[in-house]
């Protein structure tokens, strides 16, 4: 039984969804106009990979400092100010005009998308835990339909012949204000009240010890999903010698699959546990990945791209659920940490592929290895069992339906 009001949690959950949509969307209409900013900015393909490259990684320290501001601040006041400006600064993306004006709003965004997906992921395990059951994957859900829905409009503007700037201005004043109307709806304090803080005023220290494999599977994972994302159109254009209209549709296919995985994941999560769960995702995933690799033409590597990001649409809302369990406080530390390892995949998976390319190997070769990346995650499974967190006093353990596995959960 959900712990607290159902009416207030309802609302929690909605804030947080608005929060997970935005996201989704924000980062879909600027990925999906890369080719035109970078004709904007005049700027060659090896400057840009070092800009894309930038980005991750200036995500993964806003998630860093989002993970430290949670001893003075809370995750919904961090979010109500990072979030509006990941969409808010897309406005002024159009009217830069060269690398040294672009720099400075590249930096601002990415670190504002790392605050932001470290505090939604903050939100969206607070309310899990006072839930008691696995919800988390329908946030994430939420996030890839505000992708298809942010690549959609910067589409339907290029067709209609809009310029960047009106595409932007209206994308970040519906953004915005969606993120103002839900911010004061979120969760406002995920700690554990009955947690009291050392003699110096600390919060319990959070070991890292159980996070180790749940780190590596969290960059395994992105090493599969930026695979697809950067180099998946390059594989059908240049390796399957399809025609442009078909790269294009990797993404989507991708992604649709996704949607389709999380809608429905937490059902799986609550009856069968989420070992046997990212178990078989994983295994889906990388026979998803085998398609493709095995492809005898477009039609048939989109299927491989849509059954991969079906068996892949677990992996990482479980993973923020493990490292929540090793957070007995509720603080949000873990989560923050878990995160930089979304950005060191994102970071690593495209130029393993294409840098392999590059190199000789073949597309089919190149693309196999994400497949191998992913099937070991198989073997990692055991690390999501919630019996590896941690217990202390104030949790209780409730069995999870259909399964051996406990889920901890906290009062509020």
């Amino acid at each position: 039984m959900p712990q607290g009001e159902p009416g207030v949690l309802t609302r929690n959950r909605v804030a947080t969804f608005v929060f997970f949509g935005v996201q989704g969307f924000a980062f879909s209409l600027l990925t999906s106009k890369v080719s035109v900013i970078q004709k904007q900015l005049h700027v060659s393909d090896g400057t840009l990979s070092i800009l894309l490259a930038l980005v991750p990684i200036l995500a993964g320290v806003g998630s860093v400092l989002a993970g430290l501001a949670m001893r003075w601040t809370t995750s919904a006041a961090v979010l109500r100010i990072a979030e509006p400006t990941v969409i808010g600064v897309l406005v002024i993306v159009p009217h830069t005009r060269n690398l040294y004006q672009a720099m400075p709003i590249l930096m601002l965004f990415g670190l504002a998308v790392g605050a932001a997906d470290a505090t939604m992921n903050m939100q969206a395990c607070g309310l899990e835990r006072r839930y008691g059951r696995s919800i988390i994957l329908a946030f994430f859900g939420v996030w890839a339909a505000g992708a298809i829905v942010g690549s959609a409009w910067g589409a339907l503007g290029s067709a209609a012949g809009w310029h960047l700037s009106l595409t932007y201005l209206v994308a970040a004043v519906v953004g915005v204000a969606a993120t103002l109307y839900a911010g004061p709806m979120l969760l406002k304090n995920l700690r554990d009240e009955t947690i009291v803080k050392d003699a110096d005023g600390k919060l319990p220290h959070i070991p890292w010890r159980p996070m180790i494999l749940l780190c590596v599977v969290m960059t395994l994972a992105y090493i599969g999903e930026s695979s697809v994302t950067a180099a998946g159109s390059d594989y059908l254009t240049k390796g399957l010698k399809s025609s442009d209209t078909f790269g294009g549709l990797v993404v989507g296919a991708y992604t649709v699959g996704q949607v389709l995985g999380r809608f429905r994941g937490d059902l799986a999560v609550q009856r069968f546990g989420s070992v046997k769960v990212v178990r078989a995702g994983a295994v889906v995933c990388a026979a998803g990945f085998a398609i493709v690799v095995g492809a005898s033409g477009p039609y048939m590597a989109l299927a491989g791209f849509l059954i991969a990001g079906f068996g892949l649409s677990p992996l990482v809302p479980v993973a923020f659920t493990a490292a929540y369990a090793n957070d007995p406080t509720g603080s949000g530390v873990a989560v923050a940490r878990i995160n930089v390892f979304n950005y060191l995949g994102f970071l690593l998976g495209a130029p393993l592929v294409t840098g392999l390319w590059g190199a000789g190997v073949s597309h089919r070769e190149g693309m196999a290895v994400p497949m191998v990346m992913i099937a070991i995650i198989v073997l990692l499974a055991y690390a999501f069992d919630p019996r590896r967190a941690p217990v202390h006093d104030g949790t209780l353990q409730t069995p999870a339906v259909g399964g051996a596995e406990t889920v901890p959960t906290l009062g509020t």
